[in-house]
């Protein structure tokens, strides 16, 4: 194997435990060729102490590095070309009574109303235990919300559960009604501000229109005459010019 710097050594051991050896023990769900998303791996890393630096461009140096090579980089996909445990999926004709998740605020409300549905075509990941679901939450969300899932339930309704590795299981679907979780905050109703009412006047006073006021003065009609002459001056003086006027 292509002798790698110290950084990219340790991480490469890291990855093959991850991909290879114990993915459930990051609740990380491999495709059945043994892909997981770039974005997921990262995410899994990030929550683990001293790993939270590893960047796609770590990746892709291993990936171009190691001689032969043991990972294959597609697009925003990632697997382990070592072979891995065989049987990570396994079937589970009895789940236990309760399994767990823990979903991001933002969802609180459609989970709510609508129940858990999984994330385009994988499954749901559910944990065995509280603090397994609440630690895989948190890579969505700070503060995630718990879901308590009535498993055995949900299973003699017809719902098919896998264990996947030793402490978390897969599902599909899961309606409303297997669900335990808060009721989400009510969120404020959104109102359109009022506009203040006009002051009344008071005794005294008047109130001004300032639509009129800004109206244009009406221009003055003017006669025949000197420049700027009211009409009536020039009217009198036309009598005074006309001829037979008694002086």
């Amino acid at each position: 194997m292509t002798r790698l710097p110290r950084q990219l050594e340790t991480l490469a051991r890291m990855l093959t435990y991850m991909l290879c050896h114990r993915p459930d023990e990051f609740g990380l769900v491999l495709s059945e060729d043994g892909f997981i998303p770039v974005k997921a791996l990262l995410a899994a890393l990030s929550g683990e102490p001293g790993w939270g630096f590893v960047r796609v461009h770590h990746l892709d140096q291993l990936t171009g590095l190691l001689k032969p090579p043991v990972f294959e980089l597609i697009e925003e996909r990632i697997r382990c070309l070592i072979p891995g445990p065989p049987a990570l999926r396994r079937p589970c004709e009895v789940p236990p009574a309760l399994l767990y998740a823990a979903i991001p605020p933002k969802a609180h409300e459609r989970v709510w109303e609508e129940g858990l549905k999984p994330p385009g075509h994988r499954d749901l990941l559910l944990a065995a235990t509280r603090e397994t679901a609440l630690k895989l939450g948190r890579r969505r969300a700070p503060e995630p919300v718990l879901v308590t899932v009535q498993a055995q339930a949900a299973a003699r309704s017809g719902l098919v559960f896998q264990s996947y590795g030793e402490e978390l299981y897969l599902a599909p679907a899961l309606p409303r009604e297997f669900l335990q979780l808060p009721q989400p905050p009510q969120q404020p109703e959104r109102t359109r501000p009022e506009k203040p009412p006009r002051p009344l006047p008071t005794p005294g006073t008047f109130v001004l229109d300032l639509g009129q006021m800004l109206q244009p003065a009406p221009a003055k009609i003017r006669g025949k005459g000197k420049k700027g002459e009211p009409a009536w001056k020039a009217g009198r003086r036309d009598l005074r010019k006309k001829p037979g006027r008694d002086r």
